[in-house]
C-alpha cells in the first residue's frame, strides 16, 4: 500500500477536526513530523494492556474499536481521515479500548516527543486537541448515563427493575423515618400466569405484562414508585399512606384489571387477567428484605384465599 502524496494528505486532513483552522503551510510542516505505518487486517494498533506513545491518523482502510475485548462487537469504527489514540497520547496512560485494523490499512503516526514542536508550529493544535478531549469526555458521560439508565430499567415493561427498587426504598425509608410519615409496600403478581403463557404463548404473556405495567402505573400518584420485581411480580412503594389507605390503593389496582374481560388492542384478542396483592407497612427497623417478606406473606395469603384479592400483613 503506497502512501499518498503530501498534497493529497493535506487535502485529506484539512477537514479533520484536529486540523481545523490550521493553515496549509503549518499543516504541511506538522505532517512532516509523522511517519507512515502499514497494518495488516487483524493488526492490533491500541490495547489497554500496553502504553501508547503515538497519535494516529488513518490514511487508508478502516479500524474498529472494541471495549472489553476483541471478542466483543465493535462500538465504533475509525475511517479514512479520522484520528485515534489522542487521549493516551496526551495523558501517558494506557488506552481505554482495543483498536484493530478490520482491513488492510495505512496510518500516519506522531510520537509524543514531537508534540512540543507541533505546538510551536501553531498553538491552534492545542485548542483542537482540548476540544477533542472535551468531546470524548462528554461522549463518555453520555454513554455512562445511558448505561446507568438501562441498568435500572426493565427492557420489557420499561418499568424500573429490582436493582432500582433498592435505591428507591432507601430513599423512601429515610424520608419516612425523618418526617414520621408512613410508608407501605404492595407486592402483586398475575394470577395463573404460567397457565396463561402455556395457553396463549409467551409473546401473549409479554403483551399482558406490558399492558399491566401501563395500566397500574396510571392508577398511581406521580411520587409512588413501581418496579418489576421479577417474572410476573411487581412491587409498589406508597409513601405517606397508612396501611388502610394503601389497601384501598391496592384494591383500586386489582379492580382496574379485574373489570376488563379482554386486553385491549391485541390481535388476536387476548382474555383479561386478574392479580393478587399483598400490602405491608414499614416499621422503623425494617430493611428492604423485611418489608418484602411481609408483603410477600400477605400476597401468599391472598393466593391461598382464592386469588384476585387484596390481603394485609398484620404485625404479630
Amino acid at each position: 500500500m503506497n502512501p499518498p502524496s503530501r498534497s493529497n494528505l493535506q487535502s485529506l486532513f484539512s477537514a479533520c477536526p484536529l486540523f481545523q483552522e490550521v493553515d496549509n503551510d503549518s499543516l504541511q510542516r506538522i505532517l512532516e513530523l509523522f511517519t507512515t505505518h502499514p497494518l495488516q487486517c487483524g493488526s492490533l494498533l491500541l490495547t489497554p494492556e500496553q502504553p501508547n506513545d503515538y497519535l494516529y491518523l488513518l490514511i487508508e482502510g478502516q479500524l474498529s474499536v472494541h471495549l472489553s475485548s476483541l471478542d466483543t462487537p465493535p462500538i465504533s469504527f475509525i475511517n479514512k481521515g479520522d484520528y485515534t489514540g489522542e487521549v493516551s497520547f496526551l495523558d501517558h496512560q494506557h488506552p481505554s479500548a482495543f483498536v484493530i485494523a478490520c482491513k488492510p490499512s495505512l496510518v500516519m503516526r506522531l510520537h509524543r516527543r514531537y508534540l512540543a514542536k507541533v505546538y510551536a508550529i501553531t498553538p491552534t493544535i492545542q485548542r483542537n486537541l482540548l476540544t477533542a478531549l472535551c468531546i470524548r469526555l462528554r461522549s463518555g458521560n453520555n454513554s455512562l448515563t445511558y448505561s446507568q439508565h438501562n441498568a435500572h430499567i426493565d427492557s420489557l415493561t420499561k418499568l424500573p427493575n429490582r436493582r432500582w427498587l433498592e435505591y428507591a426504598f432507601q430513599r423512601e425509608r429515610q424520608s419516612s423515618i425523618e418526617n414520621k410519615q408512613p410508608l407501605c409496600m404492595v407486592m402483586l403478581d398475575v394470577d395463573h400466569f404460567k397457565d396463561y403463557n402455556d395457553q396463549h404463548g409467551h409473546l401473549a404473556g409479554d403483551s399482558v405484562l406490558q399492558f399491566i405495567s401501563q395500566q397500574l402505573r396510571e392508577q398511581l400518584r406521580p411520587h409512588d414508585s413501581m418496579a418489576r420485581f421479577g417474572g410476573e411480580e411487581f412491587v409498589v412503594l406508597l409513601p405517606h399512606l397508612s396501611l388502610p389507605k394503601a389497601a384501598q390503593v391496592a384494591e383500586r389496582l386489582r379492580f382496574c384489571l379485574a373489570s376488563l374481560h379482554q386486553i385491549p388492542n391485541t390481535q388476536p384478542q387476548l382474555p383479561g387477567v386478574t392479580i393478587s396483592l399483598g400490602v405491608a407497612q414499614l416499621t422503623p427497623e425494617d430493611e428492604l428484605t423485611c418489608l418484602l417478606h411481609k408483603a410477600d406473606q400477605a400476597l401468599y395469603q391472598a393466593k391461598q384465599q382464592g386469588r384476585n384479592r387484596v390481603c394485609i400483613h398484620n404485625e404479630q
